[in-house]
């Protein structure tokens, strides 16, 4: 169940091709790709039921916590946005409507906002807005319908299993 929630997260950041896109979409395909080329993150999800999911990167391995507990993630998050990103690119997944929606600060990064819409059979069709850092283009922020998730890169390191 738990590994169904990161599915809007993947979808919501994932990086379709350019060509299939307006230009406007540009910087969330770019934020997709430099945090998938990041050798570590830490990303905290919000869910507006109370539920908390975390997941890190590190050491080129993915785990996740589940009720307090870290564990080895049992799926390597990079194959399935991968899965996700060519479903973008055969249409199968459409990323619509991006716009730059304004400007912030994340932890004292100067972030451009920017939304988007996703569409996937079988699924709502759901909003963002990504927060993408004007200096490096990595996310750092990610508000949805309802969820927020909070990307850090900095300290990451393996979790004590």
């Amino acid at each position: 169940m738990r590994v169904h929630c990161l599915i809007p997260l993947l979808l919501a950041v994932a990086s379709p091709s350019v060509l299939a896109l307006d230009a406007a979409c540009e910087p969330v395909v770019q934020a997709s790709e430099a945090r998938m080329k990041q050798p570590a993150w830490h990303s905290i999800m919000e869910f507006g039921n109370g539920e908390r999911l975390e997941a890190i990167k590190a050491s080129g391995q993915f785990f996740h916590q589940v009720d307090g507990k870290w564990t080895k993630f049992p799926v390597n998050l990079d194959v399935a946005e991968g899965k996700i990103l060519a479903q973008i690119r055969s249409g199968e997944v459409k990323l619509t409507d991006c716009k730059a929606v304004g400007n912030d600060m994340v932890e004292g990064v100067p972030v451009t906002l920017v939304s988007s819409r996703t569409e996937m059979a079988g699924v709502p069709p759901g909003g963002a807005t990504l927060y993408i850092g004007k200096q490096d283009g990595l996310p750092y922020r990610q508000v949805g319908d309802s969820v927020t998730v909070e990307y850090r890169y900095k300290d990451v390191v393996v979790p004590k299993l």
